[in-house]
């Protein structure tokens, strides 16, 4: 990887990032690797335009053209839906708090455990299903 300024758009330092890129074995053949591929596209390309009538490429065109118009539609309202909820609640300022303490797992099982602390402490815990109970307790050889 290069190097980028860590000062550049914080205020501080110099405004633009400059990259020095390194030229290393990995960069070298995910380029060959690349320009490969591009060369098989093309020559492929070459061998079905001629075997394609106007009307098929006018279907094409235009299917493309329907499809970036769509995926244009949709980023903008995704966007203008963000926006409406930034405006409305402002800026997050945190993730909600999470509680770890909880009564039944996915299924609506019971859970029976010594406590959290003592499961985050030990290096194995035992994990056993007795109906509609499940219980967790920390091995004492361990």
């Amino acid at each position: 990887m290069g190097r980028i300024n860590p000062h550049a758009g914080t205020g501080g330092g110099d405004p633009v990032a400059i990259l020095h890129p390194k030229v290393t074995v990995r960069g070298t053949i995910h380029a060959a690797v690349t320009l490969f591929f591009w060369c098989l596209f093309v020559y492929w390309w070459l061998r079905v335009i001629p075997q394609t009538s106007a009307r098929d490429a006018v279907g094409a065109i235009v299917l493309i053209a329907l499809t970036i118009l769509a995926t244009t539609v949709l980023t903008l309202v995704w966007v203008r839906y963000n926006v409406a909820i930034f405006r409305r609640k402002g800026p997050r300022k945190g993730l909600p708090p999470v509680s770890e303490e909880c009564d039944a797992d996915r299924l609506g099982r019971g859970l029976d455990h010594p406590g959290y602390d003592s499961l985050k402490r030990s290096r194995a815990v035992v994990v056993s299903c007795e109906g509609e109970r499940k219980s967790f307790s920390v091995p004492r050889s361990v």
